[in-house]
């Protein structure tokens, strides 16, 4: 009994401690918020609710918008326990000709009160709310009135509204709504046990929760019409990591081990990470459905997904309920829970399998637009013009411009005088054999069985979404995926020079795989640099002596110096392009211009990659995973130091992940680690630019949450790192002693 006393101390008290102290964080938050003022006419359409679109006036001093007769501001609730002043600000608008319009106002469905509006100025009508406490996020301000439809404007026009302000009558501190209360609540406890369930200690799950609700807080005071809308969001972020741990502890057997420097901790065998990666991944769309219920548009989610993930749920209930019927057999029950184990790796595997396949299917009903950049490069070439067309690289070469190598248009030549869509269905299967081919690869390399658990593995890592946009886009990344997958065979089997021969090649397709220069060089891999070399000068030997020697002087002169720079376009996901959007619109597809951010990430990335270059100077012998990994960090360089890299060219980062789970497999990972390497895989492999976001910029949460593949990549940045800094190493002036007097050891 007083054990379980003291378990359940344990377990409660520190939950009910950071439940509190997020209830007051956000009381204190909220009671800052008001006066609230909301810009209607400026403001995005969540909270103007069956309104025209934003006008502006003659003198472009006044932002507004038409009700249409029947319209709602909907608008953060106020404290219920006590009354709130509402101003309106509104306008007439009306031609002459038209009677004013009698305005209805209602609160949350039940009338308040009635008045004309007449005049053609704005005027400002104060009204007093009763106080009204209800479980709901939004008070529905209601305004019905007759509405008109004039001969030269073919919409509804009820009354023009500027600006709408809400506040309590008390200034002092007010008693949050029902509805911040109950989200406190919920973000104190859920911030608290998703870091137990993921193996952190109490101590330090509550300073997480603690600092969680303080940044919530604050942001609620500093940006609320940002935050305070979205407060639920806030509690369904953590209930769904809660719900994928708990799902992963259920499935995966979880072990206390020792820990090297400190008590023993909860973990699980290396087999088994898979296992949380997968549904991990499961999760996002989870996350999408959070959403569409929190009345989101434009959300991605496909209903194939929806089934697919019913399917998995469906068949991984029948693996528990198998499990516990099995109790009663002679089977030890150790043996038994790895069985289930091995089971459910397999089912999630089946399934990532079933939507790679759908992702595939849906990316040949794509327009392949960056296809239709190179395949009419190439055939305005044949016309006797030019691949490049200097003017739109010079306006804005982050567009649709031809900007690649001579070499790679060179490859659509011979088929510019056929059907352009049999090309781009021959293109796409070829991508499509492509992907089969690196898979099977991956397997060769490290001599795995292709019927084995690591082959079901392998499954699950190319459930990866930029595999598929690669492929709708009309892309190269994938070629360039089994380029570099050859290339680290070929540098584990000593070919150098054919290592340095497929990164030239794939060089010619996209400039940043010339990263593995460094690599090669830190390394002391001098026959790869002289395969890289011969490669290159055979290949545009190759290219002159067919496209000829203009366009490549065109290519070097005129397009090469008018192509860096960076962009704050949502699918630049690099370290420039999550500065840049700190200042510019995720809509923005045009060069950034802002200097001091530029010269940031230029320094950023340039730390970055001296780190990893420090890294790859750690001994690893050539056969081992932890060469892999070092080989893998140069691949996260092209697609997160590059001042431009788009989604899709996360395609290249299977290769690390996949060399994660071979170096981890044979050991027992923290749960922690392994939960930080499944949100790092889920945050990557889910979706693309459009999957939680439609274009529409609802403040400072839309700016930090369109740039999540970002933060899957620091992630996988830093298991990287760690992985690669558990091996001792010597001084690196010695090193790069050794690296000269031996080469290629």
């Amino acid at each position: 009994m007083r054990d379980d006393l003291l378990r359940l101390r344990f377990c409660v008290i520190p939950a009910l401690i950071a439940a509190l102290v997020a209830t007051l964080s956000l009381s204190i938050g909220y009671g800052l918020v008001w006066p609230l003022n909301v810009d209607i006419g400026g403001q995005d359409a969540r909270f103007a609710l069956s309104f025209n679109a934003p006008e502006i006036t003659a003198d472009a001093r006044t932002r507004f918008r038409w009700s249409d007769g029947d319209s709602i501001i909907a608008l953060p609730r106020p404290p219920g326990t006590i009354p709130s002043v509402l101003r309106l600000r509104l306008l007439n608008g009306r031609p002459g000709g038209y009677p004013p319009p009698d305005v209805h106002l209602s609160i949350d469905g039940h009338t308040l009160t009635s008045f004309n509006i007449s005049g053609d100025v704005f005027r400002t009508y104060r009204l007093l709310l009763p106080p009204a406490e209800r479980l709901d996020r939004a008070v529905q301000i209601g305004l019905v009135s007759d509405a008109i439809v004039p001969e030269a404007d073919p919409r509804p026009l009820g009354v023009v509204v500027d600006a709408v302000t809400l506040a309590p009558t008390e200034a002092s501190f007010a008693w949050p709504s029902a509805w911040v209360l109950a989200c406190g609540l919920a973000i104190g406890m859920l911030g608290y046990a998703l870091p137990r369930l993921a193996g952190l200690s109490r101590h330090t799950a509550l300073a997480a929760s603690m600092a969680v609700s303080a940044l919530i807080a604050f942001g609620m005071a500093v940006r609320p019409l940002e935050v305070l809308p979205f407060l639920q969001r806030f509690v369904a972020l953590p209930a769904i990591g809660c719900t994928g741990l708990v799902i992963t502890r259920i499935l995966a057997p979880i072990k206390l081990e020792a820990m090297p420097g400190g008590p023993a901790r909860p973990a699980l065998d290396g087999a088994h990470l898979p296992i949380i990666m997968g549904v991990a991944w499961w999760m996002l769309p989870l996350f999408q459905l959070a959403m569409i219920a929190d009345d989101a548009t434009g959300v991605g989610l496909a209903p194939q997904t929806i089934w697919i993930g019913a399917t998995l749920i469906a068949a991984l209930l029948s693996i528990l309920i198998g499990w516990r019927l099995a109790r009663g057999h002679a089977l030890p029950a150790a043996e038994r829970r790895n069985g289930a184990a091995r089971m459910a790796l397999i089912v999630l595997a089946v399934a990532a399998a079933t939507h790679l396949s759908y992702n595939l299917w849906y990316a040949y009903t794509r327009q392949a637009p960056d296809f239709w950049i190179l395949f009419r490069g190439a055939r305005e070439w044949t016309r006797g013009g030019s691949m490049y067309d200097i003017e739109a690289v010079l306006t804005n070469h982050f567009g649709h411009v031809f900007k690649v190598p001579p070499f790679y248009g060179m490859l659509f030549v011979p088929f510019v005088t056929m059907d352009g869509m049999a090309v781009l269905l021959g293109h796409r299967i070829m991508n499509t054999v492509l992907i089969l081919a690196t898979a099977f690869l991956w397997l060769r390399m490290w001599r795995l069985p292709i019927l084995s658990l690591s082959a079901a593995a392998l499954l699950i890592v190319f459930n990866f979404r930029p595999l598929a946009d690669t492929l709708a886009f009309g892309q190269i990344d994938l070629m360039l995926l089994f380029l570099l997958t050859m290339a680290l065979w070929a540098l584990r089997s000593r070919h150098e020079g054919v290592a340095g021969a497929l990164v030239a090649l794939g060089t010619l397709f996209k400039i940043y795989p010339v990263l593995l220069l460094a690599f090669f060089v830190l390394k002391g891999q001098w026959r790869a640099l002289a395969g890289f070399a011969l490669a290159m000068a055979l290949y545009n030997g190759m290219s002159i002596a067919i496209i000829g020697w203009n366009e490549h002087l065109i290519y070097l002169t005129q397009v090469v110096p008018h192509i860096g720079g960076t962009t704050s376009w949502v699918e630049n996901q690099t370290i420039s392009g999550f500065l840049a959007r700190l200042t510019d619109s995720p809509r923005e597809a045009d060069i950034y211009q802002y200097q001091p951010l530029r010269l940031l990430g230029i320094a950023l990335s340039g730390s970055i990659a001296l780190a990893a270059c420090a890294l790859a100077l750690r001994p690893a012998p050539r056969e081992s995973t932890g060469y892999a990994l070092q080989y893998g960090t140069f691949l996260l360089l092209m697609v997160l130091a590059a001042p431009a890299a788009w989604m899709h060219y996360q395609t290249l980062l299977i290769i690390p992940f996949g060399a994660l789970l071979l170096h981890l497999r044979e050991r027992m990972v923290s749960l922690p680690h392994a939960t930080v390497l499944a949100t790092s895989f889920a945050l990557i492999a889910y979706g693309n630019q459009w999957s939680f976001y439609d274009g529409t910029i609802h403040g400072v949460l839309t700016i930090a949450g369109v740039s999540y593949k970002f933060y899957g990549m620091l992630l996988l940045g830093g298991l990287l790192a760690a992985e690669t800094l558990r091996e001792p190493a010597p001084a690196i002036l010695p090193r790069l002693a050794r690296m000269i007097a031996r080469p290629g050891q």
